[in-house]
């Protein structure tokens, strides 16, 4: 298991659970790839991912609820998240957090 190293909280967890439809075959693909551009937003500390047949797992950590505000108004996002019940998930959810300790 890797964990990815963090300051000290606060920060943010952005919690994302999907269902996937089967093991899609361009799904991993982009998902490397949103992964890659989330890193060039300002304010973003780090994602853990996870992926098996029927199911997907990210959280990614943030600075701030503004940086979280600034990956949602992301074109590229946008468009991924606009696509995803047609082509990756039967459902998914969005959740955020705030982490107050880790340990």
């Amino acid at each position: 298991m890797h964990v990815i190293k963090l300051p000290a909280p606060p920060y943010y967890a952005v919690i994302a659970p999907a269902e996937l439809r089967g093991m899609p075959a361009d799904y991993l693909e982009r998902a490397q790839h949103l992964m890659a551009l989330a890193q060039t937003v300002p304010g973003f500390l780090g994602i853990e991912a996870s992926v098996q047949r029927g199911f997907s797992l990210a959280v990614s950590y943030w600075e701030s609820l503004e940086a979280i505000a600034a990956w949602r108004r992301n074109s590229e996002h946008v468009l991924a998240k606009r696509a995803a019940p047609e082509h990756w998930f039967t459902a998914y959810a969005t959740r955020i957090a705030r982490v107050e300790r880790a340990y």
